[in-house]
């Protein structure tokens, strides 16, 4: 075994060492036993190999077993030389006469490994400002105007904070209930307002429930999403124009 690899380990593991930190974990090291299992079965190339490849060394956590506290971060940072804060050029906010960028001030920068997500660039970026174009089966808006869908996460935040009433907002008149949506906008025009009591809220004027309503029927269940009756609103709106004329 080299020499140079002896004193990469042996600073690898100090590192380890430092992370786990057995003073407040019972004397456990389980990242540094990990390494040291890993490192005994390679061989100097295999090594040389491993350590080259970026970002080999990695700290592994147990939830909220076992995760290095900030102290624990900062004394390990300091004896990798590496700065927790650090300055950043901003030259989009300003440049002196030299054309030398402006510094913020030290702030805590993070390095990601992960790639950046097509969605999170700037040409990706948009808002949509009208509902028009959308899927006539399920409701959801499709092309340009699909930004203003609401996802799941969005909806799980209003109800932990309480808003239910914005929920309903979201889910009825400005979403997939067309007839609320046409008054809505209605009202809007020729008020300057509008007050979700003063709409309707038919179930059944809902496109997202009626077809859900539908693969219902198909499976042979009964739901009340829409109507009591095991019919879809049309069949119902049929047998009673049916039932009226015999009447």
């Amino acid at each position: 075994m080299n020499k140079q690899r002896l004193e990469c380990e042996r600073w690898i593991f100090k590192i380890m060492e430092i992370l786990d930190n057995p003073k407040q974990n019972n004397g456990e090291t389980p990242n540094l036993d990990f390494w040291t299992r890993e490192f005994a079965k390679m061989d100097d190339k295999k090594f040389e190999e491993f350590v080259l490849r970026p970002l080999s060394i990695f700290y592994q956590t147990s939830g909220l077993k076992r995760e290095p506290k900030i102290q624990e971060i900062t004394k390990a940072l300091d004896e990798l030389n590496v700065p927790l804060m650090e300055e950043i050029y901003m030259p989009h906010k300003y440049r002196d006469n030299q054309g030398n960028p402006v510094k913020s001030k030290k702030c805590l920068v993070l390095y990601l490994h992960m790639k950046r997500m097509k969605q999170l660039l700037t040409k990706k970026n948009g808002m949509s400002i009208e509902s028009k174009t959308r899927d006539a089966r399920t409701g959801l808006l499709t092309g340009y105007d699909k930004n203003g869908r609401e996802s799941d996460r969005e909806f799980e935040s209003l109800a932990i904070s309480g808003l239910t009433e914005t929920m309903k907002e979201l889910s009825r008149s400005r979403a997939d209930s067309m007839n609320d949506k046409s008054l809505m906008n209605s009202t809007i025009k020729s008020m300057g307002r509008v007050r979700l009591d003063e709409l309707v809220n038919d179930p059944t004027d809902s496109l997202s429930r009626n077809l859900l309503n539908v693969y219902f029927i198909g499976a042979g269940l009964m739901s009340n999403l829409v109507v009591k009756d095991y019919m879809t609103p049309y069949t119902l709106a049929q047998k009673n124009m049916r039932v009226s004329r015999d009447g």
